[in-house]
């Protein structure tokens, strides 16, 4: 069978099983299993295939057709341009959270030369391996519960040379920091939290539900369980003039905001938007005391 005919089958197959984006997804798959670029379906089509290739394609196909993600099947997703490896019961990063990188980015570039940094319910890395990728000079902490998701951050980090920048800690948000941090601040907080409500999850895609972990997405009754936390203790962990950067989902912009400045520890907070045209991130500095 070449590859033209395995690809047609495999968009045929997918769109019955409903998926939508078949023909990208039969695309990766085929490039995936017979390590081919993509263009080589295009220019030549009828390439021959060994059967070793084809078991490992149908394999991979049935595994779609089930709906399980592609980032699960392949075991690499692109986030900032970094190629990051990624396993069950580790969330997929989603494009939409490089917003939440870029603003980090505009804040922290203006100020500290050499800043620290923590990143709260870090997953496989990636937003602490793309901070380290523009940012030299920083010193990253990362903090995550799953002891799955800290073994992928921690090969990610090895594999793009990151390995002495970017600290891995297991805990629960600020909680391992209470016991190992030693005098100073952080210059910027940043965090994709769990906002799903509880009641919304059960409603997502079928290849969310069935397959990513629920405890990185949920964020109880209104989402915002751990915006809360984070936004209570924050002040304690960042330096005067230090930034704290959150992602939030559709229409929790107003509550996040509200929730910050009600501690009164910082600036007026700032909503950044993803190319959706969405509010992603909320922005917000640390107030600076007068002297005196």
């Amino acid at each position: 069978m070449g590859l033209d005919l395995s690809y047609r089958r495999a968009v045929e197959r997918l769109t019955l099983a409903g998926v939508e984006s078949a023909p990208l997804d039969a695309a990766c798959l085929l490039e995936a299993a017979f390590g081919i670029p993509r263009w080589r379906i295009v220019v030549n089509p009828w390439g021959p295939v060994s059967c070793a290739q084809s078991d490992r394609f149908e394999s991979m196909l049935a595994r779609r057709e089930a709906r399980e993600p592609i980032a699960y099947i392949v075991g690499v997703k692109e986030f900032w341009s970094l190629p990051l490896a990624i396993g069950p019961r580790v969330l997929i990063p989603r494009p939409e959270t490089e917003t939440l990188v870029e603003a980090a980015l505009d804040a922290i570039r203006s100020g500290v030369r050499a800043p620290r940094i923590l990143d709260l319910g870090t997953g496989c890395g990636a937003i602490a391996l793309a901070l380290a990728s523009e940012l030299p000079r920083a010193r990253i902490w990362a903090v995550d519960r799953s002891g799955d998701a800290l073994r992928i951050a921690g090969r990610n980090a090895g594999k793009l040379g990151f390995e002495r920048r970017v600290h891995f800690l297991a805990g629960d948000l600020f909680g391992p920091l209470r016991t190992i941090w030693q005098g100073g601040g952080f210059d910027l907080i940043v965090s994709n939290p769990p906002y799903v409500p509880s009641s919304v999850f059960p409603s997502l895609p079928t290849e969310i539900v069935a397959y990513e972990p629920h405890e990185a997405l949920d964020g109880g009754p209104d989402g915002l369980h751990y915006h809360r936390r984070i936004i209570e203790a924050a002040p304690g962990f960042l330096n005067e003039g230090g930034w704290l950067a959150l992602e939030v989902g559709e229409g929790q912009a107003p509550a996040v905001r509200s929730l910050i400045e009600t501690t009164r520890a910082f600036g007026a907070p700032e909503v950044r938007q993803d190319l959706a045209g969405r509010d992603r991130v909320m922005l917000a500095q640390r107030s600076i005391r007068a002297n005196g």
